[in-house]
């Protein structure tokens, strides 16, 4: 009776241990995005409200044009992630060329990865962008006046079309070029951190 009794008791403490899992790994890594987005456009915000506050329109135009190279960069990166195979890198890496395991690790992790460039910094790209052509509007808005309702319309229009125009353009050549985009990209990354 006694060991069927301690046997019970595994039983329902196994059980219990089961019942308190831990967070499912889709929550999990829905919350790391929503962190990580918080701090990456409270950074990127800062950063364009300091360069743009104040500044000519020039400044204004500089910060955008960056803003919209990012944005169509990280898209670019995304979509050659996730349309390239690792096994294009695994002889690379037998043979230790540098960056080639790192590509590995990005195709195997391309959906995560896709995420967190095209949606995360992509999107507070989109956003941040946004808020520097306000401070482009107002160096040319006159209060109240309709030129200043023609020009924010006109400065958001062409955000939106470059924006979406450029990713459009380039979504060719990402899948296309995408060995070589992930294999530079991985390269890159090995300058700050090496490769094990």
């Amino acid at each position: 009776m006694d060991s069927s009794d301690s046997l019970n008791q595994k039983k329902n403490k196994n059980k219990k241990k089961q019942k308190k899992k831990r967070i499912p790994a889709w929550l999990a890594w829905g919350l790391e995005v929503l962190l990580l987005s918080f701090a990456l456009t409270v950074l990127f915000c800062f950063l364009t409200v300091i360069s743009v506050k104040n500044s000519p329109a020039y400044i204004c135009v500089i910060v955008l044009i960056v803003l919209l190279i990012v944005n169509i960069s990280c898209d670019v990166l995304a979509n050659a992630i996730i349309s390239c195979n690792p096994e294009a890198f695994h002889a690379m890496a037998a043979k230790k060329i540098k960056g080639a395991k790192r590509s590995v690790f990005f195709c195997r992790n391309a959906t995560k990865l896709s995420s967190i460039f095209a949606d995360v910094i992509g999107d507070i790209c989109g956003i941040v962008s946004g808020a520097a052509g306000t401070a482009l509007i107002v160096h040319f808005a006159m209060t109240g006046s309709v030129y200043e309702i023609v020009v924010s319309i006109g400065v958001s229009a062409v955000i939106g079309a470059l924006t979406v125009g450029g990713k459009a353009i380039f979504k060719h050549f990402a899948i296309k070029y995408n060995k070589r985009i992930v294999f530079g990209f991985a390269k890159f990354t090995t300058f700050f951190k090496k490769e094990k």
